[in-house]
């Protein structure tokens, strides 16, 4: 039987660390994004020795099962995941809760065997390699997520609606927020093949309104929005319109018609907003390129941008605190370019692009953060640059991306063939050149804990050789 031991401390009271581990969304807060468990089924919960049935994909619907009972549950001290039926011949983790005066320490205790007896135990130490790299992120996950939650809280802020939660960004977002606290309401217009689900669900048909389903939502986040990666054919170009300049009319219409009206809306945007100029560069409080219209606006990407965030001005008409969100480029590597790029890592190929434009980019975690930021501070409105403060040039992006990956070799593609291949998409995507700053942000104090690149993609591929941050 072997022996998997991590420990950590944390500056939180015993009990808001127990707490958290018992909310829903907890399991998906600490799914490492490089090596993801999905839950098929749940019975139960922790405190009364509830079931769960997870599954590890190999090749697409492929996987291995595993069911887990919880067992062994003592309040604000430990429980046990032992088991039933998987991978391994022996499974027992055991989530020890320890005082120590005025902050608390989190163990994790794994005692494991391989099947195979003597000849599974050679594969012990690869093993151990991968659980301290899950287990490092997942106590990084947990400080990052309860120290966020403390620090940026507002008690007018409880109810929390999201359309676009099944997307990259929006099913992190939610068990964010669930395990922070937070009533969550998923809108969703198609049911959804499984039961099993974090949060609430509201299914709203084309003849339906928010208003006649006697609703109450402090803030609501859209984040809806057609994948714009692809060729924009005429039909996909509609696709990106109407998935985003449309439905958000739709949605602040409905949100307007509320006999009580959320306090904030947080609504997706992009940088893309700003068009290509690699000689400027764009914050979010001096607005001068407003006046510069022809120059900023003369791509499809900045129009669609500038009628998403026009779309919202029904919402502000009504009183509601609007944040147009401007995203740039999302790492994660649950989705967007980090999950591409791992896939042709394997091979221990680092893709080369030859550009030489910037990359304005923000970690996946730190987007959550500051979704929650603006939803609890009063002093954000209007739009809000979601970038790092410090871009980089995207030949130092792949550059940073293959010493974090050690890769072996280097594979350079001409731009021109990637321009051939997805036309005027890449344009504006892959070599959009421009250098955002996220002034409204840092004039109002929030902290970004993945401000380097290298930093970001080591903490979302478990690259890194400290759980400390």
């Amino acid at each position: 039987m072997k022996l998997f031991t991590i420990k950590s401390k944390f500056d939180l009271p015993l009990s808001c660390l127990f707490q958290w581990h018992l909310r829903n969304g907890a399991f998906e807060r600490l799914n490492p994004p490089w090596r993801p468990l999905y839950i098929i089924s749940k019975k139960g919960s922790i405190d009364n020795e509830g079931i769960v049935i997870v599954k590890m994909p190999i090749i697409k619907d492929f996987g291995i099962k595993w069911k887990i009972k919880h067992k062994y549950y003592i309040d604000n001290k430990s429980f046990t995941d032992v088991q039933i039926k998987g991978f391994f011949h022996h499974w027992e983790h055991q989530h020890n809760f320890l005082d120590s005066n005025t902050k608390s320490i989190l163990e994790d205790s794994i005692k494991y065997s391989l099947p195979l007896g003597q000849i599974g135990n050679i594969f012990s130490s690869i093993v151990d390699n991968n659980l301290t790299h899950i287990f490092k992120y997942r106590h990084r996950i947990t400080k990052i997520d309860n120290d966020s939650h403390l620090k940026f809280n507002n008690p007018k802020i409880n109810n929390i609606l999201i359309s676009g939660s099944g997307g990259f960004i929006g099913s992190a977002l939610t068990p964010f927020l669930t395990t922070g606290g937070y009533n969550v309401t998923r809108l969703l217009r198609n049911k959804l093949p499984f039961e099993y689900d974090i949060a609430k669900r509201i299914y709203l048909n084309k003849d339906e309104s928010l208003s006649s389903m006697d609703c109450n939502f402090d803030a609501v986040i859209n984040l809806n929005g057609e994948s714009i990666f692809g060729l924009w054919s005429k039909d996909k170009k509609q696709k990106i319109i109407d998935s985003r300049v449309k439905f958000t009319q739709s949605l602040c219409k409905n949100l307007a018609k509320m006999d009580k009206p959320p306090k904030v809306l947080i609504s997706a945007s992009a940088i893309g907003i700003y068009g290509n100029d690699n000689y400027r560069t764009f914050d979010d409080i001096d607005e001068n390129y407003e006046n510069d219209k022809k120059n900023n606006r003369n791509d499809f990407l900045s129009q669609i941008c500038s009628q998403w965030e026009e779309a919202t001005d029904i919402a502000k008409s009504a009183g509601i605190r609007v944040v147009n969100l401007r995203t740039g480029i999302v790492l994660g590597a649950s989705g967007g370019i980090v999950k591409l790029l791992m896939n042709i890592n394997r091979l221990k190929i680092n893709m080369l692009i030859d550009s030489n434009t910037w990359l304005s980019w923000i970690a996946l975690d730190d987007l959550l953060r500051l979704i929650l930021f603006c939803i609890c501070n009063n002093n954000i409105y209007g739009p809000v640059n979601a970038v790092s403060p410090n871009h980089v040039k995207y030949a130092d992006f792949t550059k940073t991306l293959g010493a974090v990956w050690k890769t072996r070799i280097n594979f350079k593609i001409p731009k021109q063939i990637i321009k051939k291949t997805l036309g005027e998409m890449s344009q504006y995507t892959i070599f959009a050149d421009n250098k955002v700053i996220p002034s409204k942000l840092l004039l109002n104090n929030f902290d970004f804990i993945f401000s380097d690149l290298e930093s970001a993609l080591r903490h979302t591929l478990g690259k890194f050789n400290s759980p400390e941050i």
